[in-house]
């Protein structure tokens, strides 16, 4: 039985839920920095300002090293402990990483967090560090809890992102999509790879599915990739770029695993060279998407998580 492990910033609600998810379950509930505060006899306010705030995360991860070890635990962190890798690493050994992604905004001025260090400098300063910190809090999180309206409520979606099955993607980009945001911006679009990899991953968590973004420029790799996510992946989001018009090799490829796929452009295909309009992959999948930007592939996404059908974009 796996912990389960809260993360987000301080104040957004992880002892709270997480002393309710315990009694939910009947498991022990452990919050590191109670824990920590009980091994050196300060709270963390007074640590921080007797010993500094480098002690302290060596301490923490200490802590965390050991809680990651056991199993069966409800885990509340404190907000700074994702920002080290080898704590989301302790962490994950045997637990299941939630992040309570509540808004910071939201967090400041219901005043739960006057007395907290991070907070001493005002709102602003306090919104800056979570911004810094919100890329770790995604990465780090296996599940991305939205529902805040109440302690009861969010912790109903922890026990239903538990009951249910995340469903998994693999996102594949065939040729030349690395260099998104830098060739033919005024077709592709400005934004960069890595930020389409980013928002897919946040669509991902925000819908209880996670999803792998892989890219090659090599046809080979893009096959090899189609073959390793039979019985790995519940779906493949699909781009293959030029390969689209003539790799017999990738549709075979797509037809041969058990394993649905959408396939997506960014561009308006039928608005440009005649040949972009023909696609000989689009038989081997369930649909086929152009037109809408980097939106295109969160809404062939959508197709398997809502059921939803989308037309082209005409």
């Amino acid at each position: 039985m796996g912990n389960i492990v809260l993360i987000g910033m301080m104040g957004c609600g992880k002892t709270t839920c997480g002393q309710l998810l315990a009694q939910r379950l009947a498991r022990p509930f452990v919050d590191s920095d109670q824990l920590i505060a009980g091994y050196t006899g300060q709270s963390i306010p007074q640590f921080f300002a007797t010993h500094g705030e480098e002690a302290f995360r060596q301490l923490e991860s200490q802590v965390l090293q050991e809680l990651g070890a056991q199993t069966g635990l409800v885990i509340a962190t404190g907000g700074g402990a994702p920002l080290r890798q080898a704590n989301v690493e302790a962490l994950r050994r045997n637990g299941t990483l939630f992040f309570l992604h509540r808004p910071a905004q939201e967090i400041y001025r219901s005043g739960c967090v006057s007395d907290r260090p991070l907070a001493q400098e005002g709102e602003e300063a306090f919104l800056n560090t979570f911004q810094r910190r919100l890329p770790a809090y995604r990465a780090a999180a296996d599940e991305v809890i939205l529902d805040f309206s109440s302690p009861q409520a969010t912790v109903e979606e922890i026990l239903r992102r538990l009951e249910e099955p995340a469903m998994r993607f693999l996102i594949l980009n065939g040729p030349n999509l690395n260099l998104l945001g830098k060739r033919e911006p005024e077709v592709y679009g400005a934004q960069t790879y890595a930020h389409l990899c980013q928002l897919i991953t946040d669509h991902a968590q925000a819908h209880h599915a996670q999803a792998t973004c892989y890219q090659s420029n090599h046809e080979g790799d893009l096959i090899d990739q189609i073959h390793q996510a039979d019985g790995v992946y519940d779906a493949i989001i699909i781009n293959p770029g030029a390969y689209t018009h003539y790799s017999y090799a990738i549709l075979d490829a797509l037809k041969a695993v058990d394993v649905p796929a959408y396939e997506v452009h960014i561009s308006h295909i039928d608005q440009r060279e005649p040949f972009r309009t023909v696609s000989v992959t689009a038989p081997a999948c369930v649909g086929q998407l152009w037109g809408h930007g980097l939106q295109g592939y969160l809404m062939a996404m959508d197709y398997f998580l809502e059921g939803r059908q989308w037309a082209p974009c005409k």
